[in-house]
């Protein structure tokens, strides 16, 4: 595993990054601007920095130059994620230092892996992402319970990529995995389908996330309800907690091993719900 400084000044760039690279066993930090991000160089030496070229007031090409100007981190290697696509821009980046260029929008396929290539040799993490099923085990006996038998976790996110990871990182667990895009899709399927554990994001066009679970809560009390947000203002979700419309809240990124881990657990409590119901 290796620790990733992102100095980017995009939120939904660096929330990106931040889960593909967690997804794949990294750990990561992040800073919106230069400074900021030479502070959390200098506290906490990362095994490499993606660094962002149009950043505000202190561009990339002066933090690599500070990088650089330091002995416990001249070593570091420092890519560019840049959205730069004009006619040498590439060089322009190379020539100045940088040891890399990846460039914007980058590709969630690709874009670890490119990374990863210029991680030190000890650094790098698995070869294929957390999120990868297990190897195959023994046989199923006769008497195991089908995939038609199994609990079902709805996914509930506007991002068609994040609803693609989530249901990925789960590929192994002996789940239904459904998915919507919208509060409202979500209810629908709802009333179509049996629901142990619905996970959703909160930051939805028309109803939110805390608005969606509200109505879960009301009308299907045995589902275990669960989100997964990126916000920083956490006021709205503490209060659905508190007031019992969520059972638990998580911060994105999260890896896969985690995410299983608190699935198997809210599947542990909808059990609980049915049997006291």
């Amino acid at each position: 595993m290796a620790r990733i400084l992102i100095i980017e000044d995009n939120p939904a760039n660096v929330e990106l990054m931040a889960f593909l690279l967690t997804a794949y066993g990294h750990s990561t930090a992040s800073a919106p601007d230069g400074p900021r991000g030479l502070a959390a160089a200098r506290a906490a030496p990362p095994d490499l920095v993606a660094c962002d070229v149009n950043l505000p007031g202190m561009d990339g090409f002066a933090v690599l130059a500070a990088l650089k100007a330091e002995p416990a981190l001249a070593e570091v290697p420092v890519l560019a994620v840049t959205a730069l696509a004009m006619a040498g821009d590439r060089e322009k980046v190379l020539a100045a230092g940088f040891d890399g260029y990846i460039s914007k929008p980058i590709d969630p396929d690709s874009f670890v892996a490119e990374l990863e290539a210029f991680l030190p040799a000890a650094a790098p993490g698995a070869a294929v992402p957390a999120a990868a099923p297990q190897a195959a085990g023994p046989a199923p006996e006769a008497s195991a319970p089908a995939p038609s038998a199994w609990p079902t976790v709805l996914l509930v996110d506007d991002d068609p990529f994040m609803l693609a990871v989530l249901a990925d990182m789960l590929g192994g667990e002996p789940l239904r995995v459904l998915s919507a895009a919208s509060g409202p899709e979500a209810l629908a399927l709802l009333g179509r389908e049996p629901v142990d554990v619905i996970l959703c994001d909160q930051a939805m066009p028309g109803m939110t996330g805390t608005e969606v679970l509200a109505r879960v809560a009301a009308q299907y009390p045995r589902s275990v309800r669960l989100m997964l947000t990126g916000q920083q203002d956490l006021a709205e979700i503490d209060a659905a907690q508190r007031s019992g419309l969520i059972d638990a809240h998580y911060a994105k990124p999260v890896s896969a091993s985690s995410l299983r881990e608190r699935i198997r657990a809210a599947l542990a409590l909808a059990r609980s719900r049915r049997r006291a119901l």
